[in-house]
């Protein structure tokens, strides 16, 4: 019971949203009775960060040349970790932490200034990660 009552506003508001898109009432719905319950899942929370979406997030990435060997450590980076690890990466970078069912559409990585002892920096309003020149994939990874 507890469960459900935290969520039933934002059950309710998405449920009015659809409704006011779609049409329909709040005992029937056009999009309610064609898609499935995960189906649902998916276009309100989107989905979790797996290797598919690693290999399309690199697809749509436009990298600068100044950082190109960090980006490739970047993406071998991601493909080791783990779905958390991932996801942090992408909510740092874009401020969500799930992607899209049509997954990200653009994706830029530029280079900032520093080296080993510096942080990367994000624009998530660009989805953009600014990489320092790190010199290995290990100073990356930590």
């Amino acid at each position: 019971h507890k469960l459900y009552s935290s969520l039933q506003k934002a059950a309710d508001a998405f449920r009015t949203g659809i409704l006011d898109v779609f049409g329909g009432s709040r005992r029937t719905c056009p999009l309610f009775v064609l898609l499935s319950p995960s189906e649902l899942a998916m276009i309100w929370a989107g989905t979790a960060v797996g290797d598919n979406a690693v290999q399309q997030w690199h697809e749509v990435a436009v990298v600068s040349e100044e950082v190109s060997r960090q980006a490739e450590w970047l993406w071998e980076v991601l493909n080791e970790g783990d779905e958390a690890l991932r996801g942090g990466v992408l909510k740092f970078c874009t401020g969500v932490n799930r992607l899209p069912r049509s997954g990200l559409q653009s994706f830029q990585v530029q280079p900032a200034d520093g080296n080993d002892e510096a942080l990367p920096r994000a624009m998530t309003c660009a989805n953009m990660l600014q990489l320092p020149r790190y010199s290995s994939k290990q100073v990356l990874r930590s």
